[in-house]
């Protein structure tokens, strides 16, 4: 993203009372440790390291049928 990361964007959702409820997923190559415990810190619902779309199609459904999203 050239504005902003993910990071930023994931906290401004988060901290926005109307967008809160929206699952973040961080979907990066960039996925380490450290990353992970900051996208969780920051309110990431999920973080996945890039090229794992398969596993990506399914963290989708399963957020996407939480019942805390309606």
């Amino acid at each position: 993203m050239p504005e902003m990361d993910g990071h930023r964007l994931t906290k401004l959702v988060k901290s926005d009372e109307r967008l809160q409820k929206i699952p973040v997923i961080i979907f990066s190559s960039l996925i380490n440790e450290q990353m992970r415990i900051k996208g969780k810190e920051l309110g990431a619902d999920e973080q996945l390291a890039k090229p794992e779309i398969g596993h990506l199609v399914a963290v989708i459904d399963a957020l996407l049928g939480r019942s805390d999203l309606i």
